[in-house]
């Protein structure tokens, strides 16, 4: 049986590799970096994302030990003899992963470019002299690869995963009564991020934004669907808002005795009349889903100062970016705090031509993200490399 070795190192990651392995797993031996997905679908982890995933520069410096432990492991797995490196996203780690397979003469598919068009476009490079094949899932990242396709490098564009993965279950009224919130209660959702730093420096922000909306707003119910591997770190953050109407929810994954779902953000993002939700993959999700929401973000201020120097855009937020312009108000750094954050969730909240305006833009953005059957696309790409040892 060949043997496939997935590098993922976030939540979002997880997300796409778990499809991903739910279909290669029937003919191929998987193992990896794995997120709660992964390992619930079967694969046999050399190290978890929770030990890697960051996102800064003062951030990734906490975790250094364990990441350089886990690169260390991982490496180790690939000499013992591995038919096929995926790496999904995080190219801090991942593209020296590449290097050390291409070294070892492992065939490699990067799954999920990096955002090289935002910042770091002097990894394309790398990427390219260590990649047999990139496989895209954003329409506009072609014109970037189309330069350094060759017989030893090879671009596929699929179409977006989420496409194909929101799924939602609930509908307004059994969501309501499975968390037991009044059926006149409008929800708000909170969605603080899935790594550590962001769940430390957003979730308390979004909480006291919740309580001046709260002061405001009688009929509002926050629900704050917190990722398995940050469920804790959640719950350990609301305990001191106990007066405020919020509700935490988690995956089916998790041992924790609160409510679960399969996909507890979807059915936030779904049965909410809006959203106050963290830069990232979520923020996609969202407009997927035609949540109104509003974007926020905050990281050290020497990671922002340097972040600010190597970026090349205009937005954060993927759907601003798609779209080429702000429809999703951003707030950043010193913008995210309670008071600004709280402002502008009124200006929607009171305002249903502002969130259904947002609503028509998503729709556009739905329809630039292509076809639905990336997920299958991209089995089939991996499935002929690694029977045919080419595409």
């Amino acid at each position: 049986m060949k043997r496939i070795f997935i590098s993922v190192g976030e939540i979002s990651g997880d997300n796409y590799a778990f499809e991903l392995v739910k279909r290669l797993k029937e003919k191929y031996y998987i193992t990896g970096i794995a997120g709660p997905k992964m390992r619930a679908a079967g694969i046999n982890p050399v190290a978890n994302i929770e030990d890697i995933s960051v996102v800064g520069i003062t951030e990734a410096l906490s975790k250094y030990k364990e990441i350089k432990q886990v690169f260390k492991k991982s490496v180790e797995e690939l000499k013992k003899g591995v038919d096929l490196l995926i790496v999904v996203d995080f190219p801090g780690f991942n593209i020296k992963l590449l290097k050390e397979a291409k070294k070892i003469g492992i065939k490699t598919v990067y799954f999920i470019s990096p955002q090289v068009w935002a910042w770091g476009k002097g990894r394309v490079k790398d990427i390219v002299a260590n990649t047999d094949v990139l496989i895209s899932i954003l329409p506009f990242e072609e014109e970037i690869y189309r330069p350094y396709v060759s017989d030893k490098f090879k671009f596929f564009y699929v179409g977006h995963p989420l496409l194909d993965i929101i799924k939602t279950q609930e509908t307004q009224d059994s969501f309501k009564e499975k968390l037991s919130i009044p059926k006149n209660k409008r929800i708000v959702g909170l969605l603080c991020g899935s790594r550590e730093s962001e769940v430390n420096t957003l979730l308390p922000t979004m909480l006291q934004s919740a309580k001046i909306l709260s002061r405001t707003f009688e009929n509002v119910h926050f629900v704050i669907p917190a990722t398995v591997n940050m469920v804790e770190k959640v719950l350990e953050k609301t305990k001191d808002y106990k007066d405020l109407p919020i509700s935490v929810i988690t995956s089916n994954l998790s041992q924790k005795n609160i409510p679960k779902f399969e996909n507890p953000s979807y059915e936030v993002m779904k049965n909410s009349i809006f959203s106050i939700v963290a830069s990232g993959t979520a923020t996609l999700e969202a407009s997927i889903i035609k949540n109104p929401f509003i974007l926020v973000y905050k990281v050290s201020p020497i990671t922002f100062f340097i972040g600010k120097m190597l970026v090349n855009i205009k937005y954060l937020g993927l759907p601003n970016i798609i779209l080429g312009k702000q429809v999703v108000p951003e707030l950043l750094q010193e913008k995210c705090n309670p008071l600004e954050i709280a402002n502008k969730t009124l200006e929607f909240l009171t305002d249903e031509e502002l969130r259904e305006n947002q609503k028509k833009e998503f729709e556009r953005l739905k329809s630039i993200l292509g076809e639905k059957g990336a997920i299958d696309r991209t089995y089939n790409i991996i499935s002929k490399l690694l029977e045919t040892g080419q595409v």
